[in-house]
């Protein structure tokens, strides 16, 4: 069977014949979802066989754990060589060890090692190897098809080749996300009210729109408060029935983990955080009134905060005076430190922009190059 066949014929309550011992080939959500549901419908073994590393698998992470946790075994890095059979009944499984998945440019093409075989008994195949558009019959009506089996829509309006037809969701996109479907499926909608005589405006306010917190995330401890732990049914009760396994939280419980959202549709909304204050000064009056007087290095700097002048000093605050009332009329910004041995530190600062720009800044070019 087909891994989505058979969870709309188990979701659908209909009466489905498992063998004792299923195999759900397949890495994908699909796949642990088929597995999970063959043992909830009576199968005695189930066994998950895929083509990837467990690492690789595109099933959800918290997927693969429930898979484990019920005792289902995944068998990585194997893909099906044969089904072995009596002409009727399915009996087992050669499978031949998969080395990559895909090619060095990334597509699904995967290289098998044909020395690597092992066999596997089974009674049942449940197939949740991926979907393929059909697109037999919109290519029978003139549509355009990609290479890739998709339909070739106009990106920005979601209609195909033909005036009045449009396609939206993976058969166009191919295998992605449920929110780019349906961010697809809103536009194909915008341009069809457009293309029937509307303005293309298909939003509907159906609630209230709350102004958001301006402490949105600020809590005190926000950063820090933890995941709860979903109670979860013990594993022997969950063969056989369809009962739910996260037995939700209790009040407190939930109301504390409701206090960890962010509100996900205000995160543009958030302020950014507050940065550090530059260590650059605007080269003023005022701001070189407040340098002490002592010894120490200054940087002056351009309008675009690039470093034109490296200056040791016995007294800061004097030379920077004589600075700003020189006729520097370059310099906007600058910096200072104060350190004892301001010669040492100098020749430091001018070592390391010029290892950095392989020159010394202009306003020291000439008076320094002796030193080097």
């Amino acid at each position: 069977m087909g891994g989505l066949d058979f969870l709309r014929v188990v979701r659908l309550g209909k009466d489905v014949k498992l063998k004792e011992s299923v195999l759900v080939l397949g890495g994908g959500n699909v796949a642990m979802d088929a597995a999970l549901a063959a043992l909830r419908k009576g199968a005695k073994n189930v066994q998950v066989v895929c083509l990837e590393k467990r690492e690789e698998m595109p099933a959800f992470k918290w997927e693969i754990e429930q898979v484990l946790e019920e005792n289902i075994s995944i068998l990585n890095s194997y893909g099906i060589k044969r089904i072995l059979g009596d002409g009727k009944n399915v009996t087992g499984v050669e499978l031949i060890r998969c080395v990559s998945v895909f090619d060095q440019n990334g597509r699904f093409n995967p290289s098998y090692d044909e020395a690597d075989t092992k066999t596997l008994k089974t009674n049942m195949i449940i197939l949740a190897i991926g979907q393929a558009p059909d697109s037999a019959t919109p290519s029978s009506l003139g549509i355009q098809i990609s290479e890739m089996g998709t339909i070739k829509v106009n990106e920005s309006t979601m209609e195909t080749n033909i005036q009045g037809v449009f396609a939206c969701g993976d058969v166009v996109l191919g295998p992605k996300s449920i929110v780019e479907a349906i961010a697809s499926g809103r536009k194909a909608a915008q341009s069809i009210d457009k293309h029937l005589g509307g303005n293309g405006n298909i939003d509907e306010q159906l609630v209230t729109v709350e102004k958001p917190s301006p402490w949105l995330g600020r809590e005190e401890d926000f950063a820090f408060r933890h995941h709860a732990k979903m109670p979860m049914l013990p594993v022997e009760k969950r063969r056989g029935n369809f009962a739910e396994v996260e037995l939700a939280f209790d009040e407190k419980t939930a109301l504390e983990e409701a206090k960890r959202c962010l509100r996900c549709d205000l995160r543009l909304q958030i302020s950014p955080p507050v940065l550090p204050p530059e260590k650059w000064l605007k080269f003023e009056a005022a701001n070189v009134a407040s340098v002490p007087e002592t010894e120490g290095v200054f940087q002056l700097l351009d309008e675009n905060k690039m470093v034109i002048y490296i200056k040791g000093a016995i007294n800061l605050r004097r030379e920077l005076e004589e600075q700003l009332a020189s006729s520097n009329k370059k310099a906007r910004y600058f910096v200072y430190e104060e350190a004892k041995m301001f010669t040492m530190r100098e020749s430091e600062l001018l070592q390391q922009f010029l290892k950095k720009y392989g020159k010394l800044p202009e306003q020291n070019i000439g008076i320094e190059e002796d030193l080097y």
